[in-house]
Formats: C-alpha cells, structure tokens, sequence
C-alpha cells in the first residue's frame, strides 16, 4: 500500500504519537488533517500545512461530512487514569479510550458508500498492547481490550479493511513508564503497514507477538460462530 497522495485523518493528533504520526506520514507524501481536542493545537512542517480540526467529546458526529474524502482514518486518541478506580475515572476511561473510538469508526463506515470505498478506505485503531499485557493502569487496560475486541467484532463483516496498532511502551504523557521513542513507533507503523500487516505489532516485548495473535484468533472464531450480521 502506498500512502503518497492518501488523505489521512489521526485523532489525538496533538499527543506525542500523534505528532509523531503527522510528522512521519507527511515524509511519505500524505495530506495531513489533525483532529484534535485541544482547540490551541498547532503543526508546523516544512514541506506541507497541516489542517487542524478540532472536535468534542460526544460530538464526533459534527464532522460527518468531512470523513467524506478521507482515504484513512486514524483513531490515535486516548486517556489513561494511571491507578484511579473511581466511578469518574470508570466513566471516562471507557468514553474516550472504547466508546468515542467507536463512534469514529461507525461514522467513518457511513461514508462507504460505493464499492472502490471499500477496496480504497481504511481505519487503524490503536488498542495497544494493553489488549494482552498488562499496562499497569487497569481501567487503560480495560478499556482498549473492550475496543479492541469490538474491532475484532466489525472486522468479521469486511465492511472494510480495520487496521490494528498494537504498540507497546513508548515515551508519553499517557505513558510514563514508555521506553521506546514515539518517532520510532510511527516509523514502524508505516513501514507495516506498507507492507500489508492488518495487525502492527511494534514492541520491545517478545510476549506479545505470540499472546496477540493467539487472542486474536481465539477471539475471533468465537465472535464468528457466536454472533452474525444484521
């Protein structure tokens, strides 16, 4: 897949993955647009600009029409309350990290509309490998094995190509404990996914590359026989 020319959205733009992203992509010939939630964000490169959307909590909807000409989407978005189990944390862990991910992704598919939609539009979500491996952050880990299981879900019905980020620790303020560098990470993300990898592991932990796919085939089969399309 070649990503010079691709309009490409990434939520969480202004975070330290995001940023890495918009840097890494734009290198490949990608057209930019940053969704982001801090309404003062700002990208400056040197070969393109970057045009910046900001958007809500809950009113991802507001930007329905603007998925329209977007070739991928990047749902890179995400907040992790460390220790807290409190119900506040409860309900924002799973409204940012699962639901608002979510309802990116069923807006998105609404666009598809024509069938070189579905050979020619993707959506890669970063679940982590929070999905496996512990995080040491329970709700984080909560949270995005729920996304990441519903992603394995909507996969099964190929509306679609659904693209996996599986990343492990790197340096950001979501992770403090990170010790890969978010530049690395966005460089592997492109190269696999250059390559044609539907699940893009990129990890320093060996673990995951073989607790990953067995959970994911695991999953999967049992979402197969158990659930069916409407």
């Amino acid at each position: 897949m070649a990503l010079k020319d691709k309009t490409i959205a990434i939520t969480g733009a202004s975070g330290s993955m995001g940023r890495a992203l918009v840097t890494e992509l734009s290198k490949r010939g990608a057209k930019l647009i940053a969704l982001t939630t801090s309404p003062d964000a700002s990208f400056a490169l040197s070969d393109q600009n970057i045009e910046v959307l900001p958007w809500q909590l809950g009113k991802e909807a507001d930007l329905r029409d603007r998925l329209q000409n977007i070739d991928i989407l990047i749902l890179n978005h995400g907040v992790n309350v460390l220790g807290s189990r409190d119900s506040a944390s409860i309900y924002k862990s799973y409204e940012v990290n699962t639901f608002s991910v979510f309802r990116w992704i069923d807006l998105f598919l609404e666009t598809l509309t024509e069938a070189k939609d579905v050979a020619s539009k993707e959506i890669w979500v970063n679940t982590s490998e929070a999905e496996v491996n512990p995080a040491l952050s329970p709700l984080y880990e909560l949270s995005k094995r729920a996304i990441g299981d519903l992603v394995t879900l909507r996969r099964l019905d190929h509306l679609c190509i659904i693209r996996k980020l599986i990343l492990g620790p790197f340096k950001s303020e979501l992770n403090p404990y990170g010790v890969m560098s978010a530049s690395f990470v966005a460089w592997a993300i492109a190269i696999l996914a250059e390559i044609g990898f539907r699940d893009i592991i990129v990890t320093i932990n060996p673990i995951t590359f073989i607790a990953y796919p067995i959970k994911e085939l695991s999953r999967s089969l049992y979402f197969r026989i158990f659930s069916r399309p409407t």
